[in-house]
Protein backbone atom coordinates (compact mmCIF):
# COMPACT_ATOMS: atom_id res chain seq x y z
CA UNK A 1 0.00 0.00 0.00
CA UNK A 2 1.19 3.36 -1.03
CA UNK A 3 1.87 5.68 1.94
CA UNK A 4 -0.29 8.95 2.25
CA UNK A 5 1.60 11.48 3.53
CA UNK A 6 0.81 15.47 3.95
CA UNK A 7 3.37 17.53 2.60
CA UNK A 8 4.28 21.06 4.84
CA UNK A 9 3.30 24.17 3.11
CA UNK A 10 5.90 26.53 2.62
CA UNK A 11 3.31 29.46 1.00
CA UNK A 12 1.56 29.41 4.98
CA UNK A 13 4.64 31.18 6.57
CA UNK A 14 4.74 33.46 3.84
CA UNK A 15 0.91 34.30 4.09
CA UNK A 16 1.43 35.09 7.95
CA UNK A 17 4.64 37.04 7.49
CA UNK A 18 2.87 39.00 5.09
CA UNK A 19 0.00 39.67 7.06
CA UNK A 20 2.17 40.23 10.36
CA UNK A 21 4.21 42.68 7.90
CA UNK A 22 0.86 44.64 6.73
CA UNK A 23 -0.82 44.65 9.75
CA UNK A 24 2.81 46.36 11.38
CA UNK A 25 2.76 48.96 8.95
CA UNK A 26 -0.56 49.70 9.12
CA UNK A 27 0.14 50.01 13.18
CA UNK A 28 2.95 52.12 12.47
CA UNK A 29 1.10 54.17 10.37
CA UNK A 30 -2.00 55.24 12.93
CA UNK A 31 0.94 55.74 15.44
CA UNK A 32 2.60 58.10 13.49
CA UNK A 33 -0.35 60.35 13.43
CA UNK A 34 -1.83 59.91 16.52
CA UNK A 35 1.87 60.75 17.51
CA UNK A 36 1.39 63.91 15.08
CA UNK A 37 -1.37 65.01 16.29
CA UNK A 38 -0.43 64.56 20.19
CA UNK A 39 2.65 66.68 18.96
CA UNK A 40 0.69 69.45 17.49
CA UNK A 41 -1.67 69.51 20.66
CA UNK A 42 1.71 69.68 22.78
CA UNK A 43 2.94 72.31 20.99
CA UNK A 44 -0.46 74.78 20.85
CA UNK A 45 -0.41 73.87 25.01
CA UNK A 46 3.09 75.30 25.10
CA UNK A 47 2.78 78.05 22.45
CA UNK A 48 -0.37 79.02 24.77
CA UNK A 49 1.71 79.00 27.91
CA UNK A 50 4.71 80.35 26.93
CA UNK A 51 2.43 83.24 25.70
CA UNK A 52 0.46 83.76 28.78
CA UNK A 53 3.41 83.31 31.25
CA UNK A 54 5.94 85.37 29.11
CA UNK A 55 4.52 87.20 26.05
CA UNK A 56 0.90 88.36 28.15
CA UNK A 57 2.54 89.69 31.57
CA UNK A 58 0.66 92.05 33.42
CA UNK A 59 2.36 95.08 32.17
CA UNK A 60 1.16 93.95 28.43
CA UNK A 61 -2.29 92.96 29.61
CA UNK A 62 -2.85 96.20 31.08
CA UNK A 63 -1.52 98.26 27.92
CA UNK A 64 -3.77 95.97 25.67
CA UNK A 65 -6.91 97.31 28.41
CA UNK A 66 -5.91 100.53 28.07
CA UNK A 67 -5.84 100.67 24.30
CA UNK A 68 -8.63 98.73 24.02
CA UNK A 69 -10.59 101.34 25.62
CA UNK A 70 -10.24 103.28 23.37
CA UNK A 71 -11.61 101.74 20.28
CA UNK A 72 -14.94 100.67 21.25
CA UNK A 73 -18.25 102.23 19.21
CA UNK A 74 -19.43 102.51 23.26
CA UNK A 75 -19.60 100.95 26.71
CA UNK A 76 -21.50 100.59 29.74
CA UNK A 77 -20.36 102.26 33.14
CA UNK A 78 -22.20 100.93 36.39
CA UNK A 79 -22.13 103.09 39.77
CA UNK A 80 -23.30 101.72 43.06
CA UNK A 81 -23.61 104.38 45.81
CA UNK A 82 -24.94 103.87 49.00
CA UNK A 83 -25.45 100.78 51.18
CA UNK A 84 -28.58 98.88 52.13
CA UNK A 85 -31.07 101.30 53.67
CA UNK A 86 -30.47 103.88 50.64
CA UNK A 87 -28.94 102.28 47.48
CA UNK A 88 -28.82 104.07 44.11
CA UNK A 89 -27.37 102.20 41.17
CA UNK A 90 -26.48 104.26 37.79
CA UNK A 91 -26.18 102.14 34.28
CA UNK A 92 -24.74 104.39 31.75
CA UNK A 93 -24.43 103.74 28.59
CA UNK A 94 -21.89 106.28 26.61
CA UNK A 95 -21.62 105.89 22.51
CA UNK A 96 -18.64 107.50 20.92
CA UNK A 97 -18.10 108.65 17.54
CA UNK A 98 -19.37 108.77 15.25
CA UNK A 99 -22.29 109.76 17.46
CA UNK A 100 -22.01 111.45 20.66
CA UNK A 101 -24.68 110.36 23.17
CA UNK A 102 -25.60 108.25 26.29
CA UNK A 103 -28.48 106.39 27.26
CA UNK A 104 -29.24 105.70 31.62
CA UNK A 105 -30.64 103.89 33.94
CA UNK A 106 -31.32 105.02 37.65
CA UNK A 107 -32.70 102.29 40.20
CA UNK A 108 -33.09 104.20 44.21
CA UNK A 109 -34.09 101.80 46.74
CA UNK A 110 -35.08 103.22 50.06
CA UNK A 111 -35.66 100.44 52.87
CA UNK A 112 -36.02 100.52 56.30
CA UNK A 113 -37.68 98.92 59.43
CA UNK A 114 -41.23 101.90 57.89
CA UNK A 115 -40.05 102.36 54.52
CA UNK A 116 -40.02 100.62 51.31
CA UNK A 117 -39.75 102.86 48.09
CA UNK A 118 -38.50 102.26 44.99
CA UNK A 119 -37.82 104.30 41.87
CA UNK A 120 -36.71 103.43 38.41
CA UNK A 121 -36.05 106.44 35.82
CA UNK A 122 -34.76 106.28 32.29
CA UNK A 123 -32.35 109.03 30.79
CA UNK A 124 -31.04 109.98 26.78
CA UNK A 125 -28.83 112.55 26.36
CA UNK A 126 -26.78 114.83 23.80
CA UNK A 127 -24.17 117.67 24.10
CA UNK A 128 -27.07 119.99 23.93
CA UNK A 129 -30.28 118.36 25.28
CA UNK A 130 -31.73 115.86 27.64
CA UNK A 131 -34.22 113.65 27.99
CA UNK A 132 -35.36 111.81 31.60
CA UNK A 133 -38.84 109.88 32.14
CA UNK A 134 -39.86 107.53 35.26
CA UNK A 135 -40.36 103.65 34.40
CA UNK A 136 -40.92 102.57 37.51
CA UNK A 137 -42.61 103.35 41.27
CA UNK A 138 -43.29 101.52 44.61
CA UNK A 139 -43.85 102.63 48.07
CA UNK A 140 -45.57 101.21 51.16
CA UNK A 141 -45.89 105.21 52.24
CA UNK A 142 -49.58 106.95 52.70
CA UNK A 143 -51.41 109.55 52.00
CA UNK A 144 -53.10 111.63 54.76
CA UNK A 145 -56.36 109.98 53.45
CA UNK A 146 -55.22 106.60 53.54
CA UNK A 147 -54.48 105.72 49.88
CA UNK A 148 -50.78 104.78 48.32
CA UNK A 149 -48.89 107.33 46.21
CA UNK A 150 -49.18 106.53 42.95
CA UNK A 151 -47.34 107.93 39.47
CA UNK A 152 -49.79 106.25 37.04
CA UNK A 153 -50.61 108.35 34.13
CA UNK A 154 -47.04 109.70 34.22
CA UNK A 155 -45.08 106.57 34.20
CA UNK A 156 -42.93 106.20 30.37
CA UNK A 157 -43.05 109.90 29.57
CA UNK A 158 -40.69 112.03 28.37
CA UNK A 159 -40.15 115.09 29.66
CA UNK A 160 -37.35 117.11 27.77
CA UNK A 161 -34.73 120.00 28.21
CA UNK A 162 -33.06 121.73 24.78
CA UNK A 163 -30.18 124.27 26.13
CA UNK A 164 -30.29 127.80 25.40
CA UNK A 165 -27.88 129.28 23.29
CA UNK A 166 -26.73 131.06 26.83
CA UNK A 167 -26.66 127.37 28.86
CA UNK A 168 -25.29 125.39 25.82
CA UNK A 169 -21.35 125.34 27.17
CA UNK A 170 -22.70 124.53 30.95
CA UNK A 171 -24.83 121.92 29.60
CA UNK A 172 -21.74 120.60 27.26
CA UNK A 173 -19.36 120.65 30.18
CA UNK A 174 -21.94 118.51 31.86
CA UNK A 175 -22.30 116.02 29.82
CA UNK A 176 -18.47 115.50 29.24
CA UNK A 177 -17.86 115.94 32.70
CA UNK A 178 -19.73 112.32 33.08
CA UNK A 179 -16.62 110.93 31.04
CA UNK A 180 -13.35 111.94 33.23
CA UNK A 181 -12.37 109.09 34.99
CA UNK A 182 -8.68 107.52 35.17
CA UNK A 183 -8.57 106.10 31.87
CA UNK A 184 -9.44 107.44 28.23
CA UNK A 185 -12.74 105.69 26.64
CA UNK A 186 -13.47 105.90 23.18
CA UNK A 187 -13.70 105.38 19.58
CA UNK A 188 -10.30 106.16 17.89
CA UNK A 189 -8.11 105.76 15.01
CA UNK A 190 -4.87 103.62 15.67
CA UNK A 191 -2.74 106.44 15.38
CA UNK A 192 -4.15 108.34 17.78
CA UNK A 193 -4.46 105.34 20.14
CA UNK A 194 -0.87 104.38 19.95
CA UNK A 195 0.29 108.09 20.23
CA UNK A 196 -1.86 108.35 23.67
CA UNK A 197 -0.53 105.25 24.74
CA UNK A 198 3.41 106.17 24.05
CA UNK A 199 2.93 109.64 25.97
CA UNK A 200 0.99 107.56 28.82
CA UNK A 201 4.36 105.41 28.68
CA UNK A 202 7.03 108.43 28.20
CA UNK A 203 5.35 110.48 31.19
CA UNK A 204 5.02 107.13 33.50
CA UNK A 205 1.71 107.91 34.33
CA UNK A 206 0.61 104.32 35.15
CA UNK A 207 3.22 103.23 37.72
CA UNK A 208 2.05 99.66 38.43
CA UNK A 209 2.46 97.70 41.53
CA UNK A 210 3.85 94.54 40.28
CA UNK A 211 4.30 93.01 43.64
CA UNK A 212 0.19 93.76 44.70
CA UNK A 213 -1.37 92.30 41.93
CA UNK A 214 -3.82 89.32 42.37
CA UNK A 215 -6.40 87.60 40.78
CA UNK A 216 -10.10 88.02 42.28
CA UNK A 217 -13.53 87.07 42.07
CA UNK A 218 -15.97 89.69 40.49
CA UNK A 219 -19.47 88.63 39.84
CA UNK A 220 -18.21 85.03 39.41
CA UNK A 221 -15.77 85.84 37.13
CA UNK A 222 -12.11 85.79 37.51
CA UNK A 223 -10.35 89.02 37.11
CA UNK A 224 -6.75 90.57 37.58
CA UNK A 225 -6.65 93.02 40.05
CA UNK A 226 -3.68 95.87 39.11
CA UNK A 227 -3.14 98.35 41.73
CA UNK A 228 -1.57 101.54 40.25
CA UNK A 229 -0.15 104.88 40.70
CA UNK A 230 -1.19 107.37 38.48
CA UNK A 231 -0.10 111.23 38.07
CA UNK A 232 -2.50 113.42 37.31
CA UNK A 233 -1.02 116.30 35.41
CA UNK A 234 0.14 114.34 32.48
CA UNK A 235 -3.09 111.84 32.45
CA UNK A 236 -5.39 115.09 32.33
CA UNK A 237 -3.43 116.51 29.74
CA UNK A 238 -3.84 113.15 27.04
CA UNK A 239 -7.53 112.65 28.34
CA UNK A 240 -8.17 116.04 27.13
CA UNK A 241 -6.23 115.67 23.98
CA UNK A 242 -8.70 113.14 23.52
CA UNK A 243 -12.04 114.76 24.45
CA UNK A 244 -11.21 117.49 21.75
CA UNK A 245 -10.02 115.12 19.28
CA UNK A 246 -13.35 112.98 19.46
CA UNK A 247 -15.51 116.31 18.84
CA UNK A 248 -16.40 116.75 22.57
CA UNK A 249 -13.84 119.92 23.02
CA UNK A 250 -11.99 120.87 26.30
CA UNK A 251 -12.82 120.50 29.56
CA UNK A 252 -12.21 123.48 32.03
CA UNK A 253 -11.52 120.83 34.89
CA UNK A 254 -8.91 119.08 32.84
CA UNK A 255 -6.85 122.52 32.22
CA UNK A 256 -3.08 122.14 33.22
CA UNK A 257 -2.92 124.40 35.73
CA UNK A 258 -5.44 122.76 37.94
CA UNK A 259 -2.71 119.94 38.48
CA UNK A 260 0.76 120.26 40.36
CA UNK A 261 3.44 118.13 39.23
CA UNK A 262 3.36 116.05 42.21
CA UNK A 263 -0.68 114.99 42.10
CA UNK A 264 -1.13 111.18 42.30
CA UNK A 265 -3.58 109.23 43.04
CA UNK A 266 -3.66 105.53 44.00
CA UNK A 267 -6.05 103.16 42.18
CA UNK A 268 -7.50 99.59 41.42
CA UNK A 269 -7.61 98.57 37.86
CA UNK A 270 -9.87 95.18 37.39
CA UNK A 271 -9.05 93.74 34.02
CA UNK A 272 -10.68 90.87 32.12
CA UNK A 273 -8.18 88.32 31.11
CA UNK A 274 -9.83 87.02 28.10
CA UNK A 275 -10.88 89.67 26.22
CA UNK A 276 -8.00 91.84 28.03
CA UNK A 277 -10.77 95.00 28.74
CA UNK A 278 -11.68 97.14 31.67
CA UNK A 279 -14.24 95.72 33.87
CA UNK A 280 -13.43 97.60 36.81
CA UNK A 281 -12.05 101.28 37.63
CA UNK A 282 -11.97 102.00 41.61
CA UNK A 283 -10.11 104.77 43.09
CA UNK A 284 -10.92 106.90 46.84
CA UNK A 285 -14.38 105.76 47.41
CA UNK A 286 -15.44 105.65 43.67
CA UNK A 287 -16.10 102.07 42.13
CA UNK A 288 -16.93 102.07 38.37
CA UNK A 289 -17.66 98.70 36.52
CA UNK A 290 -17.62 98.35 33.01
CA UNK A 291 -19.30 95.78 30.88
CA UNK A 292 -20.89 96.06 27.15
CA UNK A 293 -18.02 97.03 25.00
CA UNK A 294 -18.69 97.61 21.70
CA UNK A 295 -22.33 98.07 21.28
CA UNK A 296 -23.79 100.12 18.40
CA UNK A 297 -27.25 101.17 18.08
CA UNK A 298 -28.35 104.71 17.14
CA UNK A 299 -29.53 106.94 20.09
CA UNK A 300 -32.34 108.82 19.04
CA UNK A 301 -34.55 111.68 20.59
CA UNK A 302 -37.54 110.89 22.38
CA UNK A 303 -40.73 111.89 21.60
CA UNK A 304 -41.37 114.37 24.65
CA UNK A 305 -44.87 115.26 26.45
CA UNK A 306 -43.63 117.60 28.81
CA UNK A 307 -40.99 120.28 28.80
CA UNK A 308 -38.32 121.29 30.97
CA UNK A 309 -39.22 120.89 34.82
CA UNK A 310 -43.13 119.94 34.00
CA UNK A 311 -42.92 116.45 34.77
CA UNK A 312 -40.61 116.74 38.06
CA UNK A 313 -43.27 119.65 38.69
CA UNK A 314 -46.06 116.72 38.21
CA UNK A 315 -43.98 113.96 40.38
CA UNK A 316 -43.78 116.07 43.22
CA UNK A 317 -47.21 117.28 43.65
CA UNK A 318 -48.06 113.85 43.51
CA UNK A 319 -46.18 112.64 46.20
CA UNK A 320 -45.77 115.63 48.37
CA UNK A 321 -48.24 114.24 51.05
CA UNK A 322 -46.56 110.88 51.47
CA UNK A 323 -42.69 112.32 50.87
Amino acid sequence: MKRITFKKSLKTPRVFARVKSLFLTLNLKKLSQVMAVMAFVIGLVGAYLWYANMYMTTERRFWLAINNSMSTASVTRTLNQGGSGNQVVQDQQFFFAPQLASRSHVSFAQKSATVDTTVETEGVAFLDSQYSRYTAFNTNQKNKDGSTPSLDGLLGKWEGTIYAEENKETARENFVGELVTLAVFGNYEASLRNDIVSQLKQNDVYRIMNDSVFEKDVNGKTVLSVPVQVKLKPFAAQLQRAFVESGYGEVAALADGNYKDSAKINAEFLIDQKSNTIVGLNFGSREEAYSGYGITMVVEVPQTDYEAGELQKLVQDKLKEAF
